[in-house]
Order: C-alpha cells, then structure tokens, then sequence
C-alpha cells in the first residue's frame, strides 16, 4: 500500500504556517470594510503587476470591459436621473 509521505530533505523551503498578511496594513483585514476593499485591491494589483504575456493582455482587456461598463452605468443613470433618455 502506498502513502503519501511528507519530504524533509530540506530542498524546499518550510510552508507557511500562518495566513497571508498585507505588509502595508502589517495584519488582515475583514473584507466587508474598507481596509479589506483596499487590501483586496493592492493585493490584485500586485498580481496584476506579475503577468506577462497573453494572461496580462487579457487581464488588461476585463479591467478595460469594467471601467468602460461602470462609466456607461454612470451615464445611463445620470440621463435617467435627468428624464433626458
């Protein structure tokens, strides 16, 4: 029978024990405020800054489809408001 056994040669660095923590908050942060949002928001940029290649254009094209999709949203309510559509 055979088991899955833990290696401890030491060829690879020890795992980590505890969570990921944002160094610039220094601790984690609850993700419905908005210390999470902006730790969320670091933390996505900081990946985003890693990609290269075909993952980063289209990473780039989804940011580009929401901050077009938002600023439409912002037009179509604000001509709603205004009675004008």
């Amino acid at each position: 029978m055979w088991t899955q056994e833990r290696d401890d040669d030491g060829d690879e660095p020890p795992g980590r024990s505890a969570p990921y923590v944002d160094g610039a908050w220094g601790r984690t942060a609850n993700p419905n405020t908005v210390d999470g949002e902006l730790q969320n928001l670091a933390a996505f940029s900081s990946g985003f800054l890693r990609l290269t290649g075909t993952r980063r254009t289209a990473a780039k094209a989804v940011v580009w489809l929401i901050l077009i999709s938002t600023a439409l949203s912002i037009v179509y309510g604000a001509l709603a408001i205004a009675h004008v559509w």
